[in-house]
């Protein structure tokens, strides 16, 4: 059964998945949210995703992003809200 994102267990996230959440997030019209599935999915397709740095995102992060947010999502379910996710500590990632 999928964990909530709420008390005092917090989802772990990337830095890197946290700006790109952030990204998709500013991307979408004000007050429309977006689940963990609808993130899953926008990163698995063509979309171009650019770092802070303006960067375009290889396909190794790319990857390392829908490893990361499956794990998120059978965690806490895919319709977990996203926005729920930038409350979370950041977690300190290896290498990719």
């Amino acid at each position: 059964m999928a964990e909530p994102v709420s008390g005092g267990r917090r989802a772990r996230i990337s830095a890197e998945l946290r700006e790109a959440i952030e990204g998709l997030l500013a991307a979408r019209p004000t007050g429309v949210g977006l689940t963990l599935h609808d993130v899953r999915v926008m990163l698995q397709s063509n979309h171009s995703l650019w770092s802070q740095e303006g960067e375009l995102l290889h396909p190794e992060d790319r990857t390392a992003f829908l490893i990361e947010i499956d794990q998120l999502i059978d965690q806490h379910g895919g319709e977990t809200p996203a926005r729920n996710l930038l409350g979370a500590s950041p977690q300190t990632s290896a290498k990719r």
